[in-house]
């Protein structure tokens, strides 16, 4: 099961005995996300198609205890007859539904959807039911699985999205719950409200009551700043070794010069011990000389710099 089956699952099994204010915005965000307008035998009615048939099941009974609508009917689609061999399962509404939920427009004999429902959010139980079956129908979230909880990317990896096919119903959605900070894109004729940032990610999990779910997360970030941390620590020892042997190198080739052009005899003796400890030492770091010398670090560092100097007056 991928994490984001598991949030929809923990959020599904966490819906309360719903209110009819309630059951009226989960319903709208769920037929205003994945249902559509059909027409039959019967006339217009709604169909509603989703990969989840304890979803559909759900909305069938809000709409038999709160609407009095009992003329629901299910499709189980053949998976073979679907190209990633899933289930698919739809499930018809009376269109009288969507009267009631303010979601058609009739016109004469002709009926359209409207863009933007009439819905009243303004309570946080209704909001809160409206987002639980936004995320149910058209919702998904990416989190680093363990496998690569500690690779290296450019990207964060975190990703939390709702996809619309109606972009004036996107636009409503992240205007009614501007405190989650969605952010906005279009992607093959869909709008995409996504949220990339690891902590509102955890704060809409606890929006949906998904608590679990932001525990997990929480779990993965604490993870992944430790390995961050160390990997910052790892790289910055590894430039400060690769800058102490560049150095090294950079002082054995000028004491080396100074040998070659007999002029080691005639320096100073605090300059020749240290040379001598630094050819005998070509690793070592400021710290490790200063203790074999039994001086300072910056005495140390003060007679390197003057054998470079004297190294690089003479001729190469």
């Amino acid at each position: 099961m991928s994490f984001s089956q598991s949030v929809k699952e923990e959020i599904f099994k966490n819906l309360k005995k719903v209110k009819g204010c309630c059951a009226t915005a989960f319903l709208t965000a769920v037929l205003k996300s994945i249902g559509s307008l059909c027409v039959d035998s019967d006339g217009y009615g709604f169909s509603a198609e989703s990969d989840n048939g304890d979803l559909l099941e759900f909305c069938s009974y809000l709409a038999q205890t709160h609407f009095g609508l009992e003329s629901v009917t299910y499709e189980i689609r053949s998976s073979h007859d679907l190209p990633d061999k899933s289930v698919k399962y739809v499930c018809k509404f009376n269109v009288e539904l969507g009267k009631k939920l303010g979601l058609v427009h009739f016109e004469k004999d002709f009926v359209r959807i409207v863009d933007v429902p009439k819905l009243n959010l303004n309570s946080n139980c209704c909001k809160r039911a409206f987002m639980q079956a936004l995320f149910l129908s058209c919702g998904s979230v990416t989190v680093p699985q363990s496998e690569d909880m500690f690779e290296e990317s450019k990207h964060s990896n975190y990703h939390l999205e709702l996809r619309f096919v109606n972009e004036q119903f996107a636009k409503f959605v992240a205007e009614s719950f501007d405190f989650l900070q969605f952010r906005q894109t279009e992607r093959k004729n869909v709008t995409v409200l996504y949220i990339k940032d690891s902590e509102k990610i955890a704060d809409f999990f606890v929006f949906v009551n998904a608590v679990n779910a932001k525990f997990h997360l929480e779990d993965i970030i604490i993870k992944r700043s430790y390995r961050n941390t160390a990997n910052r620590q790892r790289n910055c020892i590894d430039s400060n070794i690769d800058k102490t042997v560049a150095a090294g190198s950079k002082q054995v080739v000028a004491i080396e010069k100074i040998r070659r052009h007999n002029k080691f005899q005639t320096l100073p003796q605090q300059l020749k011990e240290v040379a001598e400890a630094r050819l005998e030492n070509p690793e070592a770091n400021l710290s490790e000389l200063a203790a074999v010398l039994g001086i300072s670090k910056s005495g140390v560092n003060h007679r390197l710099t003057k054998l470079l100097e004297i190294a690089a007056d003479l001729p190469d």
